[in-house]
């Protein structure tokens, strides 16, 4: 039998939303389902993929914008930091991605291209006035490059060889049961 939505708004929610989700839990744990806030609870659970998928598609773009850096630019001082940061939102994303999510990202890597283009320039424009000449029209970068390139071995990093295990994707992460919740 399907739960009814409440019509009236819970006011908790408005006033201490961490307060109202600890709560939507504990009457969720003790099977008092008459009593949750079926309205803004579905409005929440459907806003946590959203942001979700939100936050890796982000993650992602950064991750073009320093790989076009790292192949376009000149400034030497920061490709460290690029690299680094590649590394980091890698990491990120690994924890947060589903098969959905990336496959729906796969299909907005233009987009998403032409966005970290423009972070690219901008960010770059009074080092390197002629940087945005030198950055491809159109992305360079399949799901693979994104994903797989070892911008640390490029720099001679050798984590492998400092005993650190690599995990070569999202996928082998989950395969492991890496995948962590949380924003």
């Amino acid at each position: 039998m399907a739960a009814r939505v409440k019509s009236n708004p819970n006011r908790l929610y408005d006033e201490d939303f961490y307060a109202w989700s600890r709560q939507q839990a504990a009457l969720l744990r003790d099977g008092r389902f008459v009593e949750l806030d079926l309205e803004h609870l579905i409005e929440e659970v459907e806003d946590l993929g959203g942001a979700l998928k939100r936050s890796v598609r982000s993650r992602i773009g950064t991750i073009i914008e320093h790989l076009l850096k790292l192949d376009y630019s000149g400034w030497v001082e920061a490709r460290n930091h690029w690299r680094a940061e590649v590394d980091a939102f890698r990491g990120s994303i690994e924890r947060k991605i589903t098969p959905r999510i990336r496959q729906q990202v796969e299909t907005e890597l233009d987009a998403l291209y032409d966005r970290a283009r423009r972070a690219a320039a901008r960010s770059l424009h009074q080092r390197e006035p002629d940087f945005v000449r030198r950055l491809p029209k159109t992305s360079p970068y399949d799901w693979h490059a994104i994903w797989h390139r070892d911008v640390l071995a490029e720099a001679g990093i050798d984590l492998a060889e400092a005993g650190i295990d690599l995990a070569d994707g999202p996928e082998e992460g989950k395969k492991k049961g890496r995948r962590e919740r949380g924003a």
